[in-house]
């Protein structure tokens, strides 16, 4: 059987993971710094290593990562990789294994992520899915996805993956993902649900404007039945802003909601993908036309 490396850059990535397979005795995973310790924890007698006990400055030793595979007894012509092949570090594996990639959210859906410069040519492998040692790309979506990657992609179904688990395979993923059941209660009582996304962590807004962006959508709904599940990683205190209205902080997938039966009559969002798993007529998509820097950054997203 094949050494299996996982390269994890978030919480929803190592979930999707899970779903499409499963962990076996021998794997190493190495996570992104977006993974909390204690997730990584769960995984210590299968080898789990944060990035960046691989890296130097942000420049990748060669050494170190040569002398990570010695000790973890990976050969790379019978390694086989999933998951991300944007991160840091990854670049060394994809370059010399079998590599099956996994969606990282709304990036594996933005065209410009496909569209590569001389220098980066020259210098860069081809990342997101294009790289020839790709063999199958595991999206969630079938809209949006660029020509130069079709061919690879495989849509899966998270509902469908879940219930193909058996009880204890789905108590096993819950429990590597740190879910408590009990945090869900409240949400019960709950029919809207606002997904929002890290848009002043990634630059994209201010923290001003992603408030008064989401102000501005708050104020179509009644904040009674109103619950906002912040993305993981998120910094915002919503807390402090919306004090009246529900806030589910707890860092894992929010596919986790639905696949636990966590109903919502309205799910709400700008773009966030965690709403597609939910039935069409439900979803309320505002789409990057919302804000002129949304549109600039990620160009046109809307609900297909």
């Amino acid at each position: 059987m094949n050494k299996r490396v996982i390269i994890i850059s978030s919480m929803r990535m190592l979930f999707l993971f899970l779903l499409i397979d499963k962990r076996r005795l021998g794997d190493v995973f190495i996570f992104s710094n977006k993974v909390e310790s204690k997730i990584k924890s769960a995984f210590e007698f299968h080898s789990a290593y944060s990035i960046f006990d691989l890296l130097f400055k942000k420049i990748i030793s060669e050494i170190k990562l040569i002398y990570f595979c010695y000790k973890n007894k990976i050969e790379f012509k019978k390694t086989v990789v999933y998951g991300a092949d944007h991160i840091l570090g990854s670049s060394f594996f994809l370059s010399k294994c079998l590599f099956y990639l996994i969606e990282d959210g709304t990036e594996n859906y933005q065209t410009k992520n496909y569209k590569r410069s001389l220098k980066n040519r020259l210098f860069s492998l081809p990342k997101f899915g294009m790289h020839k040692n790709v063999k199958k790309i595991y999206l969630t979506r079938n809209d949006n996805i660029p020509d130069c990657i079709k061919e690879k992609v495989e849509v899966i179904n998270i509902h469908q993956l879940w219930k193909n688990k058996t009880k204890e395979e789905q108590d096993e993923i819950l429990f590597l993902l740190s879910v408590d059941k009990n945090k869900l209660e409240n949400l019960k009582h709950k029919s809207i649900v606002l997904f929002t996304q890290p848009l002043s962590e990634d630059n994209v807004l201010t923290e001003e404007e992603k408030i008064a962006l989401y102000k501005t959508i708050i104020g179509n709904y009644d904040q009674e039945k109103l619950v906002i599940k912040t993305h993981p990683r998120e910094t915002t205190n919503y807390r402090n802003y919306f004090p009246n209205i529900e806030v589910f902080s707890e860092n894992y997938p929010s596919e986790i909601l639905d696949v636990l039966g966590i109903r919502f009559e309205k799910v709400v969002t700008i773009f966030s993908t965690a709403v597609y798993v939910y039935p069409k007529e439900n979803i309320i998509f505002y789409g990057t036309k919302i804000h002129h820097k949304l549109l600039s950054r990620f160009g046109r997203i809307e609900y297909e």
